[in-house]
C-alpha cells in the first residue's frame, strides 16, 4: 500500500474534512513522542506514521523549518564516571530565554534510563563514551561485564532515543596490532574487514567523524623519526589518507576534535593552560589551518556540536559548559540543574535531531574498528 493509499484510508476512516496533504503537513511538524502515541489511535494512523515516505517527510521538516529544528534538537552527554546518559533541549531553551546573556542559563536534563534498563545486569555496564551521532541515531561504547582473558569486553549500542529502539553490536576480536577497518551491516549483523595493511599507531582513543570520514591522531610506524599526523578513513570509498597538522610546537600535546564543521586541534602545553587552538577551514588543505583565540584559558577544550549565529557551546576542562562568542571574546556559563556528575566532570558530548527512523532503515551502516593491545574499536 502506498503512502497515498494510506492517506485516503486515514481520512476516510476518521471522517476528517481536511485534505490529506494538510494532515500530512500537520503531523510532519509534530515532535516524535506524540506521533508515537498517535500510532495507538487506529491501524490507519499507525500505517501512515510508520510509512517510510512519511518518516522521510517528517525528518526533512527539521531542516526546512527553524522552529521545528529547535523543537527536535537535543544535546547528549554522559557522566564520565558512571553509566548515565542525558538529553538536554538546548535549542528550545536558547530560543525561549531572551535574557540569557544577562542572567545566565540554567538547563534541566533528563536521564535516558532505557539505554541501560534494556540490557541485562543493570548497573554493571559502563558507558565509556558517546562515540558518534548520525541520522538521529546514537552510537555508544559500553564496557560489557562479560569477562574474558583480557578483562572486560568493549561493545557498542545503536539507539534512537526518540523511539527508544536499541540494538547491541558485538565487537570482533583479533590478536592484531595496528589499525584494522571493518564494515558492519545491520541487515546481516555481520562484519566485513577492509583489505589492506595500515602501519599507523593511533594516539587518540576515539575516532572523529566529519565529511564522511573518520579521523585519528597517529604516527606512521614505518618512519625512523615518526611525526604526528591525522589519518582519515573514507567511509564511502574505504580509503585511507594522511592530513598534515598545523605548525604547532612538538613539546605540546595535541587533541583532535571538531569545531563546527571543521577539524580542530587543541593544545595541552604540559600542565599549563592555553588560550589558542587551530581549525582547518578547508578540508584536507594544509594552508587552511587557522589559529583561533579564546579569552578563557583552558587545559582541555572541546566543541559540544551546538552553535548559533553568534555563539558556540564549548566544553572547558570537561567541567563547565560555556556559550562563547568568538567575535568579541565574551561568554557566559550554562548550568545544568538537577545534574551532579560523579566526580564533577562530564564525559562525551554530541548533538542529534529527533526522528522516527528505525534501525531497519539503516542500510550498510559503516563502523570503523581500531584493534590494539586492549582490543578496543571506535567508529
Amino acid at each position: 500500500m502506498t503512502m497515498e493509499d494510506r492517506r485516503v484510508k486515514l481520512t476516510g476512516n476518521q471522517n476528517v474534512d481536511l485534505p490529506a496533504e494538510i494532515i500530512d503537513e500537520i503531523l510532519s511538524r509534530l515532535p516524535v513522542k506524540p506521533l508515537c502515541r498517535f500510532k495507538c489511535v487506529s491501524k490507519s494512523w499507525r500505517s501512515l506514521i510508520s510509512d517510510p515516505d512519511f518518516i522521510a517527510m517528517h525528518s526533512s521538516k527539521a531542516f526546512e523549518i527553524k522552529d521545528v529544528l529547535s523543537q527536535r534538537l537535543k544535546l547528549l552527554f554522559t557522566d564520565r564516571e558512571s553509566d548515565c546518559v542525558y538529553s538536554l533541549d538546548v535549542g528550545q531553551l536558547l530560543n525561549h530565554n531572551h535574557n540569557v546573556e544577562v542572567d545566565g542559563l540554567v538547563a534541566t536534563s533528563a536521564e535516558l534510563d532505557f539505554v541501560f534498563d534494556n540490557l541485562p545486569r543493570r548497573g554493571r555496564y559502563n558507558c565509556t563514551g558517546l562515540v558518534h551521532t548520525c541520522n538521529s541515531f546514537l552510537f555508544f561504547q559500553i564496557t560489557d561485564p562479560i569477562e574474558t582473558n583480557n578483562g572486560f569486553v568493549h561493545n557498542h549500542l545503536i539507539t534512537n532515543p526518540a523511539t527508544r529502539e536499541l540494538k547491541k553490536v558485538y565487537n570482533i576480536h583479533d590478536n592484531i596490532c595496528g589499525i584494522v577497518f571493518s564494515v558492519y551491516t545491520l541487515e546481516t549483523s555481520s562484519w566485513r574487514r577492509v583489505e589492506g595493511e595500515f602501519l599507523y599507531f593511533p594516539i587518540s582513543i576515539g575516532g572523529i567523524v566529519l565529511n564522511g570520514h573518520v579521523h585519528w591522531l597517529a604516527v606512521f610506524e614505518a618512519k625512523q623519526d615518526p611525526s604526528l599526523l591525522i589519518i582519515s578513513f573514507n567511509l564511502a570509498k574505504e580509503e585511507v589518507r594522511e592530513i598534515p597538522l598545523p605548525p604547532i610546537r612538538r613539546e605540546y600535546s595535541s587533541r583532535l576534535g571538531v569545531f563546527r564543521n571543521w577539524l580542530c586541534i587543541t593544545l595541552e602545553p604540559g600542565g599549563c593552560k592555553s588560550t589558542e587552538f587551530w581549525v582547518m577551514k578547508e578540508y584536507g588543505v594544509r594552508e587552511s589551518w587557522t589559529k583561533m583565540q579564546v579569552s578563557k584559558p583552558y587545559q582541555e577544550l572541546s566543541h559540544s556540536g551546538f552553535w548559533t549565529e553568534s555563539h558556540d557551546l564549548m566544553v572547558f576542562d570537561k567541567s563547565s559548559l560555556v556559550m562563547y562568542n568568538f567575535n568579541d571574546g565574551t561568554f557566559w556559563n550554562l548550568s545544568i540543574g538537577d545534574i551532579t556528575t560523579a566526580d564533577g566532570y562530564f564525559g562525551s558530548f554530541g548533538i542529534y535531531v529527533e526522528s522516527l527512523a528505525s534501525n531497519a532503515s539503516l542500510k550498510n551502516m559503516r563502523e570503523v574498528e581500531k584493534i590494539d593491545e586492549s582490543t578496543q574499536w571506535h567508529p
